[in-house]
């Protein structure tokens, strides 16, 4: 299910950094997409499957979700085939982040703000006394006008960037947190997983990229990621197979092979140990529902 570019039409006729809007629907798009504005959305009604990114979840009435920019989603209605579906029911703040940030420049440094736009592409759920603070801004925000509103988005964005309350729904790039932490050795190494994860890495292999004796490697790697060497290299694949899983029509054999597993068992034993599920039924969550 390759996910596709949305334009949102709000953003495209009146130019403008953000707006909020109550969406009712007698069920959620089916559509798996995404688009250039984050998205702050909470459900007053409805439930279902909601997919941000590699998260696949469960959402019902008080969901309260942050999706970044770029990244794509859909919440999918409860079954079609439910006696009493209820109406899909929903109140969205969409933000053009580089509008805002633009629009902030001169009047607060807006590092903070674009940094938290850039982490936001992980997707986020809100709970806790935060959730029930942003609600009521939120509810608030399409009656309002002017100052009021914004001094209300005002207040959504200084509470999103106080780190309190926020669950993040994706794991960061393995490969770009640990590039970026140093120079040298570490960076050339990942750039050497990156370029090489679908084929086989072996431990040697991965040392003499780092320029360390095979002991020295292994304590070097754990120290640096937490992780063995081999532990790291079958998430950065099957974070890769989810999202083939998700954007592509590939049989699940195919998949592992181009994620470098050439023992389908062993595939299907990692993904189910990371991902709490088979492929066969993540793909099944992150299909299309068909209506009746």
């Amino acid at each position: 299910m390759k996910p596709t570019y949305a334009l949102l039409p709000d953003f495209a006729e009146m130019r403008k950094p953000f707006l909020v809007k109550k969406i009712v629907r007698p069920s959620f798009s089916k559509d798996f997409h995404f688009h250039t504005e984050c998205q702050l959305v909470y459900v007053l009604s409805g439930s279902g499957t909601r997919i941000i990114g590699d998260s696949i979840e469960h959402f019902e009435e008080g969901d309260l979700t942050f999706v970044g920019p770029n990244v794509p989603h859909v919440w999918y209605s409860q079954s079609d085939t439910e006696i009493h579906l209820k109406e899909a029911v929903s109140v969205a703040l969409y933000i053009n982040p580089d509008a805002v940030s633009q629009h902030l420049d001169g009047l607060i440094d807006t590092k903070e703000l674009r940094h938290f736009f850039k982490e936001s592409e992980r997707g986020i759920s809100i709970c806790g006394a935060k959730k029930a603070l942003i609600t009521d801004i939120l509810l608030q925000m399409p009656g309002q006008k002017n100052i009021a509103l914004l001094a209300s988005f005002a207040e959504i964005l200084h509470q999103l960037l106080d780190p309190q309350d926020l669950v993040w729904l994706n794991v960061p790039n393995l490969v770009s947190v640990y590039a970026g932490q140093a120079p040298g050795r570490v960076h050339k190494l990942m750039h050497y997983i990156q370029q090489n994860f679908k084929e086989e890495i072996t431990l040697q292999q991965a040392a003499s990229v780092a320029g360390l004796q095979l002991h020295s490697f292994c304590r070097f790697f754990k120290t640096l990621t937490n992780r063995t060497f081999s532990d790291f290299l079958n998430q950065v694949r099957i974070g890769f197979a989810a999202r083939l899983l998700q954007q592509s029509d590939l049989p699940v054999t195919q998949i592992a092979l181009e994620c470098g597993y050439a023992n389908i068992s062993y595939f299907n034993r990692c993904f189910k140990k990371i991902n709490k599920m088979s492929p066969k039924d993540y793909r099944a969550l992150s299909a299309p529902k068909v209506e009746a």
